[in-house]
């Protein structure tokens, strides 16, 4: 199967569609097994799936929708099962089944591979999968498409069913929507549901589906088919990628019944399937205009910020970036109404402190969407506790998690960031949320975070806490402990502290607090690992009295020392940095996040969640460091032509993996080893900091 990307064409900009094409049908299973799609709906729900159309995942689903945006979300329709039988169409004159939509179950291996499967597009709101069913009457084409309802979650299947049927037979199809009704973490297990779990009200059209002790109710409507109750179980459908991760990976599915149409022969006909959480009607075309305007503005407004490039092919990855940027934007509900926020990833994770902060200047201020920065920057500072904001909102809708270090200080960069962008002064209480951080970080705080007086440096956590993005907390052991005096702690805190300085007058005192905590950096971590910084400095207790040691691990993480646009350390110490780093830890996807001869390097992601757990930050290389890593190389080396190249250079291999990893989005993670030549993604397929860091980066190599 062969990728590229196609252009719904206007005047001037592109909205981009991956495009999946095979010439011969059989190529598109493997890549169509592997590579996945997500369309999410504004609200915190979406679509997602494999290529291929079989689900691999808990969380693939035509309609997963949030019942208080953009968390506490279920999956309502988990796919639908669509049979064409054509009479006469298969040897001998016998007649043919064929089902579009290929099931995994618990006793069926391996996969089955879908013959008819010729080409999957995915735009900006939907996905299209097209078949071509050959027979011994003629050859019978479809094209089924799959469109969101943007911030209103909804979803409508389409059928454009083409005939070339030779005989007076009628083609059929029968379509059984697989629902689950459950919370999208969860599986209904092997033996949980039966048919009196749900209840069926018929509307003519099709039906409303309740479950019992579920709040959402779920309403299909057939425009051009029949609906006839036939209520039934599907047992044991398996998912593969669950069984990967070592996860609970079987469930049962209920079918309320069956929508069906015949075709005429020599014929095109038009179908359509409209499934929403809730009784109520889509104006699927307004949806559309909305959702398209939005992108092409955000599209417009990133390469004009590069100054509009003239090279196609870095225009193309601006847009792709650009357009990959809105999946992570949602509203959030708050006590005060409707706000924003930014989802971390999809499927699993929901708006996190740090990762909303980091992700902040590239999703929203590189698209011009300031308001809405405006309104996330608010979002988190209402709900700020300890002087800290959340590390994040919890996903269930109970209270929110402040288990964090450095969320609170990628926040205050993001409010200087938004100014700057915005080309307006804080309002006032964005300005005293920034003081509460910095006077709690201060003063100390929870988790033992605080500052030492002595060094002008923070310390944060113990052995038993995670509070760092380095995080990975399982059964009470800490895989990456770096308690104490982390490089890219301090790193930030020096830059807030003088990025506080240039909001208002006032606050002249911190820069002597900004210069005594650079110079312990000099002076105390600028000896590490390879000529770099280092990582992390610990206490370790004595009898009589304790004394603080240096990690002898080479990580990533001093690459937000010579990133940051205040830190500002002397040079020779930055290009040591930046040499280290790039001789132990860059490869072709992102950066490693151990040297590879640490011992407790970790090559592939792959196992249980614990070993998923203890590889996580030991090794997995993550995208999204491409960004520090690359501002980093141009601010060491001026910002000069080569250092501008090769950021881009870096950045538009990645935006590559939009073609094949991911339909239309970058993923979380890759192993940090290749096999067979290439690093294996892994983790969340479409993950915010990753399309964040790469859309920042390129349009910064870009201007002047």
């Amino acid at each position: 199967m062969t990728t590229k990307i196609s252009e719904n064409s206007s005047d001037t900009l592109p909205i981009c569609s991956a495009s999946f094409r095979s010439g011969k049908p059989t190529d598109s299973a493997g890549l169509g097994f592997e590579s996945e799609w997500v369309i999410p709906d504004g609200l915190g729900g979406f679509a997602m799936g494999s290529i291929a159309g079989v689900g691999m995942r808990r969380y693939h689903g035509l309609l997963c929708v949030s019942q208080q945006p953009p968390v506490c979300r279920v999956m309502l329709l988990n796919t639908l099962d669509e049979c064409i039988h054509i009479p006469g169409g298969g040897p001998c004159g016998c007649d043919l089944d064929v089902r579009l939509t290929g099931f995994q179950f618990a006793d069926q291996d391996p996969l089955i591979e879908n013959p008819y499967l010729t080409e999957f597009i995915k735009g900006t709101d939907s996905c299209q999968w097209v078949y071509s069913i050959p027979t011994q009457i003629g050859r019978v084409q479809i094209r089924k498409i799959l469109t969101i309802a943007d911030q209103q979650g909804g979803c409508r299947v389409e059928y454009a069913i083409e005939s070339g049927i030779t005989t007076d037979d009628d083609i059929t199809i029968e379509i059984r929507p697989l629902v689950s009704m459950r919370d999208f973490h969860e599986l209904n297990h092997p033996g949980s549901l039966s048919i009196d779990t749900f209840s069926i009200e018929s509307t003519g059209s099709g039906a409303e589906v309740s479950r019992e002790g579920f709040d959402t109710t779920l309403s299909l409507a057939g425009i051009g088919l029949d609906w006839h109750d036939s209520p039934s179980v599907w047992r044991n459908l398996r998912y593969c990628h669950e069984t990967d991760r070592g996860q609970d990976d079987t469930e049962d599915l209920y079918n309320p019944g069956v929508f069906s149409a015949k075709i005429a022969s020599r014929l095109t006909k038009m179908l359509s399937i409209e499934v929403v959480g809730k009784s109520g009607s889509v104006d699927w075309n307004a949806r559309s205009t909305v959702k398209h305007t939005r992108i092409r503005s955000a599209i417009d407004h990133a390469l004009a910020l590069a100054a509009n490039p003239t090279d196609p092919i870095l225009r193309d990855a601006i847009a792709r970036l650009a357009q990959a940027s809105d999946d992570f934007i949602v509203k959030r509900a708050t006590d005060a109404g409707d706000s924003v926020s930014i989802l971390a990833g999809y499927p699993w994770f929901s708006d996190w402190g740090r990762d909303t902060m980091i992700a902040l200047p590239g999703l929203m201020l590189t698209t011009g969407r300031f308001d809405e920065a405006h309104q996330t920057l608010h979002t988190f500072a209402g709900a700020i506790e300890h002087g800290l904001i959340p590390n994040r909102f919890d996903d269930a809708g109970g209270s929110s998690h402040y288990n964090t270090v450095d969320a609170s200080l990628w926040f205050v960069h993001a409010c200087g960031q938004w100014s700057q962008a915005a080309g307006k002064p804080l309002d006032q209480g964005l300005i005293d949320a920034c003081d509460a951080i910095i006077d709690a970080y201060i003063a100390g705080t929870i988790n033992h975070i605080g500052l030492d007086e002595d060094d002008g440096l923070i310390a944060a956590g113990d052995a038993t806490t995670q509070l760092t993005w380095m995080d990975a907390l399982r059964n009470g052991v800490a895989f990456t402990p770096r308690h104490g005096k982390a490089i890219e702690i301090n790193a930030l805190w020096i830059n807030a502290l003088e990025a506080r300085i240039r909001m208002d007058t006032g606050r002249d005192e911190l820069g002597k607090r900004a210069e005594h905590a650079r110079e312990s950096i000099i002076t105390r971590m600028a000896q590490g690992p390879s000529g770099g910084l280092v990582d992390c400095i610990t206490r370790e207790p004595g009898v009589r009295h304790s004394r603080w040691i240096s990690s002898d691990e080479l990580r990533p993480n001093q690459l937000f020392a010579l990133s940051l646009p205040m830190v500002n350390l002397p040079e020779p110490i930055g290009r040591r940095s930046f040499d280290a780093v790039t001789g132990a830890l860059l490869t072709p996807v992102g950066l490693r996040t151990l040297d590879s001869a640490n011992p407790n390097y970790c090559p592939h992601y792959t196992g249980s969640m614990t070993d998923r757990d203890r590889a996580y930050h030991n090794g997995t290389v993550w995208p999204w460091l491409f960004g520090p890593y690359c501002e980093a190389m141009l601010r060491v080396n001026g910002f000069d032509e080569a250092s501008r190249k090769h950021a881009q250079a870096i950045m538009l291999g990645l935006v590559a993996k939009m073609e094949s990893d991911a339909a239309g989005q970058l993923f979380e993670i890759y192993d940090a080893e290749p096999t067979d030549g290439q690093h294996k993604p892994q983790g969340c397929m479409a993950q915010a900091w990753s399309v964040s860091e790469a859309l920042r980066v390129l349009v910064l190599t870009c201007r002047s």
